[in-house]
This record gives structure tokens, sequence and C-alpha cells, in this order.
């Protein structure tokens, strides 16, 4: 028979109370917290679980937020061309309109004034920026303008068969051919827009011998010149084919955008769900059922205060008891 002594006894209690009262407070913890796991003691497996979906929250959110930001950049890359098309639109209907030999001079004159509005809006398109950000500058995006301007001159045929010089704009692009890229998964990165030249076109700046330019806005500015001039019947055909290769080039980068608006549009709805899910593993790991906290609180204080209770008649018997067992 084992022999009980008084530290026997004693030590046995106050360990009992020990573990009850701990019992009590890490659930009053738990129901403040609103959460099971608080330490790692108190689930190291689970904090280990918690520690990875925590760590997988943060770099999804931040992929997230780069989508975010390309789907904006992109969106308005796509909406900006969508506008620009539709401007160079009423370009080329005037260039056809013109070019029928039939136009008094203040016809031209009027035509010029809407051509020198059209080009004015297209570098004000090329020049369009987020967050105070230039899109069309490649990584470059503190630059404003997107284009310089040097003076160019075109020999253009005139009625009587002679060749006539006439003075014009070339718009030369300033910024980047490096377009601006975001990282959207670990492996992923795409460029929601791209760069005005790419866009609008681009040519050399001028040099001091006849020069025929292709780029989108320096076409038409010859217009705009030509119309002023009165020669632009004569040279109507380069014109009109000059503006259609704009708006075929214009078309094409918006299609390239809207591709990778798409994809962007794709990853954002599957990291919403990825982060949804997350969510709902890591609250079924670590966020404490208050109701059922609440129980076992109340069970846990009542059996607390019971062996309390016990503790204390069973130390004032202590004596008795011992002398009993002996």
């Amino acid at each position: 028979m084992i022999q009980m002594t008084d530290n026997m006894l004693y030590n046995s209690i106050n360990n009992e109370l020990t573990n009850e009262a701990t019992q009590v407070y890490n659930l009053q913890g738990q129901i403040s917290s609103g959460l099971q796991i608080n330490y790692p003691q108190d689930n190291p497996s689970g904090m280990v679980n918690v520690l990875s979906y925590k760590n997988s929250t943060a770099l999804i959110t931040q992929y997230n937020s780069n989508v975010s930001l390309a789907n904006s950049v992109g969106s308005l890359a796509s909406s900006t061309i969508s506008n620009a098309i539709g401007v160079v639109n009423q370009a080329s209907t005037l260039a056809l309109e013109m070019a029928n030999g039939t136009n008094t001079q203040a016809n031209d004159t009027s035509a010029a004034q809407q051509v020198e509005q059209i080009i004015n809006e297209l570098t004000q398109f090329a020049d369009t920026s987020y967050n105070g950000q230039n899109i069309f500058t490649g990584n470059n995006p503190n630059l404003s303008p997107a284009y310089t301007t040097t003076t160019a001159y075109f020999s253009a045929a005139t009625t009587s068969g002679s060749a006539t010089p006439v003075k014009y704009q070339v718009y030369t692009y300033a910024g980047t051919d490096a377009n601006q890229n975001y990282q959207i998964t670990q492996n992923e990165t795409v460029t929601p827009s791209l760069t005005a030249d790419a866009i609008f076109g681009n040519d050399p700046a001028s040099s001091s011998s006849s020069y025929t330019p292709s780029g989108l806005i320096s076409v038409l500015s010859l217009f705009q010149q030509e119309l002023s001039s009165g020669v632009y019947q004569q040279n109507s055909s380069g014109i009109i084919k000059g503006i259609q290769n704009g708006l075929n080039t214009m078309t094409a980068a918006q299609a390239d955008i809207g591709t990778v608006v798409q994809r962007l549009n794709e990853q954002q709805t599957s990291y919403q769900t990825v982060l949804s899910n997350i969510s709902q593993l890591l609250g079924q790991t670590q966020d404490v059922n208050v109701a059922q906290a609440m129980t076992n609180l109340t069970q846990a204080q009542e059996s607390y205060q019971a062996t309390l209770e016990a503790s204390s008649d069973i130390t004032s018997l202590t004596p008795m008891l011992l002398q009993y067992l002996k």
C-alpha cells in the first residue's frame, strides 16, 4: 500500500486546480480573440498550417494587386485605342471625300482644320496616363509628351504636273520600346499596353531631303498641309493608303491588348476563388466555435469550482484521512 503524505496530496490537488484554471484561461482567450490557436503551443501542427495559409494569402494578394493594376492599364489602353480608331475613321472618310477633285479652297481649308483637330486628339491619346504615368511610353512612364516634332517637306505634284515642296510636321516617338510588364503569377508576366509607336506609328526626325511619312500622325500632318496648299487631290492615294495602314495597325494593337485583358480577367477570377478557399481553410483551422467554446468554458468553470470546493473539504480532513490511511 502506497503511503499518502501531506505534500503528495497537496501537490495532486494543486496540479488539478492549475490544469483546470489553465483550461478556463485558454477558453476565455479563445472566446476573446475568436481564435482557437493563439500560440504555437496551442496546436503546433495547426499553427504550421495557419502560417502557410497566411503566407499564401499574402503572396496571392500581391499578385492579385498586380493583376488589378495591369487590368486597369489594359482596359484604359483598349478604350483609348477604340476612341482613337473612331477619330481616325473620321480622317479616313474625310480623305476619301476630299479626293474627288471638286472641292473649293474653302472646302480644303475647312477640311484642313478638321484634320488639325484630329491630330491634336491623337497626340492627346498618345499621352494617356494612369495614376500620373503615361501608359504608352514604355518603361519611361514619366515621359510627356510621347512624341516630338520636327519640320519636314514632301515633294507634292501640282495640277500642272510640276512638283512643289509641302512643309509638314514629322512625329517621332520619344519613349522606349521596352514595355511595362506586370508579374501576375510566379512564372508569368503580362504586357497590358503597347508603346505609342506600335499604335500610332513613328517617323525619324526629318532631314534636309524630301521625306514620305509612314507613321499615322505624320501622314495626317502631311494631309493637313496638302489640303492647305491645294495639292491634296494629286497625292490623295498615298494619304488614303497611309491612313488605312494606320487603322490596320491600331486595330491589331487593340486586339493584342484585348487578349491580355481577357487573360487578366480570368486570372483575377481565379485568384478571388483561391483567396476565398484559403480564407475558408484558415477559418476552419484557427477560428473558434464560439457557441461550443462558451459551453466548454461553463463546464470548465463549474469543474474548477467543484474541484476547489472538494479540495477545501479534503484539506480540512487531511490529518484525519492520513491518520486513517497509515
